[in-house]
């Protein structure tokens, strides 16, 4: 039994065309596994080195500058790479922003460094603490990553946009069919998220090189995905004007259009089937979705963020110290970077040269009242194990 359940969204919704049978195996708990073989392609650019890291989900938790530095210690001290921000949810908009309105001499702080909008209610970050914070990451050789979610996950964006511009404003940009989606048809919802999109990467600065923007848990049919890559590929000319090279989490890629999108897209594969609990969506998910070896048997760059083992959500009144010690063990006894669905290993990638690298996330829905010191210090074991397994499996592959 795991000690962490991630919730699942809305993935494309009951919108799914009708698949033909699939062919699955399952585990004593019934999860759905594909007996695809693994991949050997070579048609993936082999990474010169392995690029591990850490997701933190500040948007739902908010974590203090000095919190921030552990967990860059924590990674720099054993061999990570980069600090993933997922700034940007459906529950808050967690940094500082001209274009949204949320600017510090307009709110209040903290005792532990936070600003608080009170318009919203909501924790956020400053221009001058991401500084303080890419300074410091630039110092250790730890790259910050930022995430804007579009076109889900918007409604932290929506409710800033409220209060600065309107309502009407915001329908402008909304979706018709998803309250809590963004238009992306519309050429001024898109033009929004470049404003955006420039905004964060000038905050950031030039210690960034990578700009994830999100694409997860969206209710698209399979009839309008052309649209949504599309979408993702004019965001990701726009960033490779900038410097940047964009990543994606994979959920919204299907294999039908897959290659349409821009190669130079690197993927941060979580899940196959959007961790459902129907048996039957989970089935039409992995008829549809694009898997670990189809994108990289199409040449595309993968980074390992397994939902199942890389996941940690902390809820507050749980025993944090056995979880965190729960999951580092299952990680060193279980996981490897070629393990991408869930436990299944029968699809596991044998030749993980055509593996970016990988990251532990650690999300905030559930965290409520906990101290963000307390979960930096229990799970700082776990990202050891992910870093450690990460690059012991990246050694025995080049032996």
């Amino acid at each position: 039994m795991r000690l962490k359940i991630v919730s699942a969204y809305l993935l494309f919704g009951l919108m799914l065309g009708d698949v033909s049978a699939y062919s699955t195996i399952s585990d004593n708990n019934g999860t759905l596994f594909s007996s695809v073989s693994p991949a050997q392609s070579n048609n993936a650019s082999t990474p010169a080195h392995k690029e591990i890291g850490l997701m933190l989900d500040t948007a739902r938790h908010f974590y203090s500058v000095n919190v921030i530095k552990n967990f860059i210690d924590t990674l720099a001290v054993s061999g990570g790479s980069f600090l993933h921000l997922h700034f940007s949810d459906h529950e808050n908009y967690a940094l500082e922003s001209d274009l949204l309105g949320q600017k510090v001499e307009n709110d209040i702080q903290r005792k532990d460094g936070a600003y608080i909008n009170p318009q919203t209610g909501k924790p956020f970050l400053s221009y001058e603490q991401l500084k303080e914070i890419t300074r410091y990451a630039q110092s250790k050789n730890i790259e910050l990553i930022p995430e804007i979610d579009s076109p889900n996950h918007m409604n932290g964006i929506f409710q800033l946009l409220v209060h600065k511009y309107g309502q009407g404003y915001v329908d402008s940009l909304k979706s018709a069919h998803v309250d809590d989606e963004l238009d992306i048809t519309k050429p001024e919802s898109v033009q929004f998220v470049k404003k955006l999109i420039t905004e964060v990467a000038d905050a950031f600065g030039s210690q960034s090189k990578h700009f994830h923007i999100g694409g997860d848990e969206f209710a698209y049919s399979e009839e309008y995905n052309q649209e949504f890559i599309d979408y993702i590929n004019e965001l990701a000319a726009y960033l490779d004007q900038k410097g940047f090279t964009p990543r994606l989490w994979n959920d919204g890629l299907i294999t039908k259009n897959v290659d349409g999108l821009n190669h130079n897209i690197q993927i941060t594969y979580w899940s196959y089937d959007g961790d459902t609990e129907n048996r039957s969506v989970a089935i039409r998910r992995r008829q549809m979705c694009a898997s670990v070896p189809d994108l990289i048997d199409k040449g595309f760059t993968v980074l390992n963020y397994n939902s199942y083992y890389l996941y940690l959500v902390p809820k507050e009144g749980s025993d944090l110290r056995k979880e965190a010690d729960f999951a580092g063990k299952d990680i060193e006894n279980h996981w490897n970077l070629g393990v991408w669905d869930g436990e299944n290993t029968n699809n596991a990638i044998r030749n993980t040269d055509n593996i970016l690298g990988a990251a532990l996330a650690i999300w905030g829905e559930d965290a409520g009242r906990l101290s963000d010191k307390s979960i930096q210090e229990y799970s700082s074991g776990v990202l050891k194990a992910v870093i450690h397994k990460s690059r012991a499996n990246d050694s025995e592959a080049s032996e």
